[in-house]
């Protein structure tokens, strides 16, 4: 099953490069050889945004997923993390950010063909005061996710 699964995933991402290439055949070279290495194998985060946290709507879910598709054992840094919101690292007193139930070892080793996925509850008075978009991702060392946007409390 593990091994259906990485074929899968290097299928995906060959075919997600072949239609980079397609995409990017009228670019220069340098924005090429840069979309290309964005789809090697490593370590690749994902973030997704929802409104409320098991119903509780002063709380913003954000969900984390981190995949290893390589087929070495990679170090995700976990001290390097960082949630950025509108450019800015967002504020963490004490590291509560990435505190709670974790896997056995914790998030910094992760095997080939694992995914990690946890999700945390923020305040929107606290991390997204205004009425407004704001624009969040995660990162790390040897990773970043893609932007999502959170629509800020005194909009809902």
């Amino acid at each position: 099953m593990r091994h259906k699964h990485r074929v899968a995933v290097l299928f995906s991402c060959f075919a997600l490069a072949c239609c980079c290439c397609v995409e990017l055949s009228g670019q220069p070279q340098k924005n090429a050889q840069r979309e290309s290495s964005q789809s090697k194998a490593g370590l690749h985060a994902t973030l997704k945004a929802e409104h409320g946290w098991y119903g509780d709507n002063r709380l913003e879910t954000l969900t984390f997923r981190l995949m290893n598709d390589s087929d070495e054992t990679l170090d995700s840094a976990t001290s390097s993390w960082v949630l950025v919101i509108d450019d800015k690292q967002a504020p963490d007193p004490g590291g509560q950010l990435w505190m709670g139930g974790k896997p056995t070892g914790g998030y910094d080793i992760v095997r080939p063909g694992t995914t990690y996925q946890f999700g945390k509850g923020l305040s929107l008075r606290q991390y997204f005061p205004e009425a407004r978009d704001y624009k969040v991702y995660w990162k790390a060392a040897g990773f970043r996710s893609n932007v999502v946007v959170v629509r800020g409390q005194a909009a809902r």
